[in-house]
């Protein structure tokens, strides 16, 4: 499965959190750094939940491993309120 950024979405610090706005839904979302750290990965371009970790990993010290669950977490609150959608890339086979 592939993940992507929702054309359009602006994030913004806002103290100890994040703002996201989302076009798609004409929300704003209130995020912690787990999910503003996906989104900043996936605004170079669409990737799986393998390479977002490991990009996560890279930035943060943090074992990639390690990283899986608290990343999973994330992706099903991303979706709904409009900031990432998921699709799977052509030719390949669904996770």
């Amino acid at each position: 499965m592939q993940y992507a950024l929702v054309p359009g979405v602006s994030v913004e610090s806002i103290g100890a959190m994040w703002a996201a706005f989302s076009p798609a839904s004409g929300e704003t979302a209130i995020l912690n750094d787990a999910s503003a750290s996906i989104l900043e990965v996936l605004s170079c371009g669409p990737a799986d939940i393998p390479s977002i970790c490991v990009e996560l990993a890279d930035d943060s010290g943090v074992a990639a491993e390690e990283l899986m669950q608290t990343i999973a977490a994330h992706w099903q609150q991303l979706i709904d309120v409009g900031l990432v959608r998921a699709f799977i890339r052509a030719g390949a086979l669904a996770e």
